[in-house]
């Protein structure tokens, strides 16, 4: 992200919190909101998770980040359609309050899900949002502790409340926790590329920190239980931090036996099928019985460009007389939307098939 974009979140946190209230900001518990019933399961033994940084920076009524709510609203129908199907959905950079409330009670949206965390509101901040067409029984949130430079307020990354949001999801007859988070930023030159940030980054060392506080955080309310966790880490796989997500484990997450103790080990469902650059992830860690598998690869979604209206201002020409900058269509976002199918399997069984989920004991 730019920093005339990120350095707009210093005045997007002043503007949105009450006064004083700056300490307070990520403490109160998110709210689970449900607007109807579960839905059943279309698929027995799989569901599709998506992760998506929307991009949604606005200051004082002024966006910061181009297109907010056209995009936002194009957002909303593309779920609405949900094609290709979704059934649990992670978004960062929801900060636009109105671009946010309009996307969250789209008909559309509501219809196909009906459960989720908005943890901008409440605990403040974040920018993070699960929507859900499975029940979320539990929701928690934690703050970074590591919230980067407040001197450096062009970044305002200290101030933007980011953290990890976990939601506790029943599927059919199991609960399994899915983390959403968003990492600081590189803040390099944007002409040099995500891969610029993989060597010298002055915020390096921040985003290791809050990568290891993810980890422990949600590893120490799934226990020994199988962990989806999803979002923008703001690294590619060329950097130093990704060896750190997959491996070595970052603490004992369980005081069990050996026999019942969580895999430690997190993988990347993405892996050998997109492009080096991207910093936008889906990741897995196996429990002590069942484990994720993934069905279908992390690739981008929602691809097609957002239209636009026609523009009533004159269009820039270059010395011939071409047009040089009339957009007729923007991306939906500045991250590719991406998507993953996953399965459980029993560890101790390996090439078993797929577990079905059973939709009986959904509860409504």
């Amino acid at each position: 992200m730019t920093t005339l974009r990120l350095g707009a979140l210093l005045l997007v946190t002043l503007a949105s919190i009450p006064h004083g209230a700056c300490a307070a900001r990520g403490t109160a518990p998110p709210i689970v909101e449900a607007a109807g019933p579960a839905l059943p399961l279309q698929n027995g033994d799989e569901i599709h998770v998506a992760t998506a940084n929307l991009w949604g920076v606005s200051v004082l009524g002024f966006d910061w980040a181009e297109k907010v709510d056209v995009r936002f609203a194009e957002m909303a129908e593309r779920l609405a359609r949900n094609e290709p199907r979704l059934d649990v959905v992670l978004i960062q950079e929801a900060w636009k309050d109105s671009a946010r409330h309009a996307l969250l009670r789209h008909e559309g949206v509501i219809r196909n899900f009906p459960f989720r965390v908005d943890a901008v509101e409440q605990p403040g901040g974040a920018g993070l949002v699960v929507l859900s067409r499975f029940p979320i029984e539990a929701a928690r949130f934690h703050r970074f502790q590591a919230q980067g430079n407040c001197l450096k307020f062009w970044e305002a990354d200290c101030l933007a409340g980011k953290g990890i949001l976990a939601v506790r999801v029943r599927i059919g007859d199991r609960s399994l926790w899915i983390g959403n988070t968003h990492l600081i930023a590189c803040y390099s030159d944007d002409d040099a590329g995500d891969e610029a940030c993989d060597e010298g980054d002055p915020n390096g060392g921040t985003r290791r920190a809050q990568l290891i506080e993810a980890r422990r955080f949600i590893e120490s309310l799934a226990k020994t239980g199988s962990i989806l966790l999803g979002g923008d880490f703001n690294f590619t796989r060329s950097s130093r931090d990704y060896p750190a997500m997959v491996h070595p484990p970052l603490s004992s997450t369980s005081s069990a036996s050996p026999t019942r103790e969580a895999r430690s080990d997190w993988s990347e469902a993405g892996r050998g099928t997109t492009r080096a650059g991207r910093i936008d992830y889906l990741w897995t860690r196996g429990g002590s019985d069942e484990a994720w598998r993934v069905v279908s690869p992390a690739s981008p979604i929602f691809t097609a460009p957002v239209r636009l209206a026609p523009s009533s201002s004159p269009a820039r020409t270059d010395d011939r007389g071409s047009v040089i900058d009339r957009k007729g269509s923007i991306p939906l976002s500045d991250h590719p939307v991406i998507m993953a199918a996953f399965c459980l399997v029993r560890v101790a069984v390996p090439g078993d098939d797929c577990l079905a989920f059973a939709s009986g004991s959904t509860p409504e």
